[in-house]
C-alpha cells in the first residue's frame, strides 16, 4: 500500500471508528526511516530500522511528490511544486524547529513569502547529515515570534537529537557520501593559521576544528569545508584572537583556494561584552533539486539559536535562507 493510500485511509477511517488515530502523521509521533549513505549511486534503497548495513549499501534516496492534491489536517492543500525549510531539533529541554524560509525549483523564499505561498499543518521529513528522511514528524502552522522577528514549527513528536534539516513529506531533496576528517592532523590547522593572519589576526592559535570532504557539485571532484572556533566558554565575552568562522577548501583552475563562507573575527584587545555567535557545519543537501548540495550552516549562542542556508556556485558563496532567535 502506498504512503497516500494509507494516509486516505487514516482520514476515512475515524469517521466510522471514533477509535482510530488522527490522519496523517499523529501529532507527537516520530516515524524512523534509516537509509545509509555511500558515495557514487544516486538511486534510492529501502532498508529495513534493525538492519545494520550502512557500511555495505550505496544509495541516493529522493522523495517523490504525489501526482494527487494532499491536503494537511487543517483543509489547506499541501504544495508539490513548494517546501518550507525548517532547521531544529531537540533542543535544550524542548523540541524546536526555525522556519528558514522556503524553497522551489524557482527559487529561494524568505519566511514571510515562505509562509504565504503555505501556512498548514503537515508532514515533515527529517533529514541530518547521514540520512534522508531519518525521521518523519507533523508540524503544527508557523507561528510568527515578535521578539525574535521569525517563524517557528511547533511538533509534539518526542526527539533526542538536534540538527535536522526538515522538508514537507514528499519533496525532493539528494544527498551524497560526506566524510570527517581528524581534526588533528596539521594541514588543516595550518590551513585556518592561514587564513586567520592573511585576515590580520596576530598569532591566531588554533581552537575547536570541524572537517569534511564532499563532493558538492558531482563532478567528482570533492571540497572540503572547515568550521573553526576559538572562543571562551562563558558565551559572553571576546577579546583579539578569538572567532568562529566556516571556510571552504575548492580547486578551482587547478589550484586550491579557501574561501569564506561565514564568520567572526574579534579584534578587540579590551576583553568585551559581545554573546559570540558559533558556526558549525550542519548538514550537505540539495533542497532545490539542482543537483548541486546546498551547506546548511548551524548558529549557536547565548540564548541563540538558528542556521543558513548557503548555495556554492563556483566559487562564489551565495546565503540562500536565515533565520535566527
Amino acid at each position: 500500500m502506498s504512503r497516500l493510500q494509507k494516509i486516505l485511509v487514516f482520514i476515512v477511517l475515524p469517521a466510522l471508528f471514533a477509535c482510530l488515530p488522527a490522519p496523517g502523521i499523529p501529532p507527537g509521533s516520530v516515524t524512523p526511516t534509516f537509509t545509509p549513505w555511500a558515495a557514487g549511486t544516486e538511486t534510492a534503497m529501502a532498508v529495513d530500522t534493525h538492519t545494520a548495513l550502512a557500511s555495505s549499501l550505496t544509495a541516493t534516496p529522493v522523495s517523490t511528490a504525489s501526482p494527487f492534491p494532499t491536503f494537511t489536517s487543517g483543509g489547506i492543500e499541501k504544495p508539490t511544486d513548494f517546501s518550507p525549510v525548517l532547521y531544529g531539533g531537540k533542543l535544550y529541554d524542548a523540541v524546536s524547529f526555525l522556519l528558514l524560509g522556503g524553497v522551489s525549483r524557482e527559487g529561494w523564499y524568505a519566511p514571510d513569502m515562505s509562509v504565504a505561498r503555505f501556512s498548514g499543518e503537515a508532514a515533515y521529513g527529517l533529514h541530518n547529515m547521514e540520512y534522508v528522511d531519518k525521521y518523519f514528524l507533523w508540524g503544527g502552522s508557523p507561528e510568527f515570534s515578535p521578539t525574535c522577528k521569525t517563524y517557528s514549527v511547533r511538533t509534539d513528536a518526542g526527539l533526542d537529537e538536534a540538527g535536522f534539516v526538515a522538508t514537507l513529506d514528499g519533496w525532493a531533496v539528494t544527498k551524497r557520501e560526506v566524510t570527517e576528517l581528524s581534526a588533528d592532523g596539521e594541514f588543516y590547522q595550518d590551513t585556518v593559521i592561514d587564513w586567520l593572519e592573511a585576515e590580520g589576526v596576530s598569532s591566531p592559535r588554533i581552537g575547536i576544528l570541524q572537517i569534511f570532504r564532499v563532493d558538492i557539485e558531482g563532478d567528482g571532484a570533492d571540497e572540503v569545508f572547515i568550521s573553526a572556533t576559538r572562543l571562551d566558554e562563558s558565551q559572553h565575552t571576546t577579546k583579539a584572537g578569538d572567532y568562529s568562522v566556516v571556510l571552504m577548501r575548492k580547486i578551482s583552475d587547478g589550484d586550491v583556494v579557501t574561501k569564506f563562507v561565514i564568520g567572526d573575527i574579534y579584534r578587540s584587545e579590551e576583553l568585551e561584552l559581545t554573546f559570540p555567535r558559533t558556526y558549525s557545519l550542519a548538514n550537505f543537501i540539495d533542497l532545490n533539486q539542482d543537483g548541486v548540495l546546498e551547506v546548511i550552516v548551524e548558529i549557536r549562542g547565548w540564548e541563540k539559536f538558528g542556521a543558513v542556508v548557503f548555495q556554492i556556485d563556483g566559487l562564489e558563496v551565495i546565503q540562500a535562507l536565515r533565520a535566527e532567535c
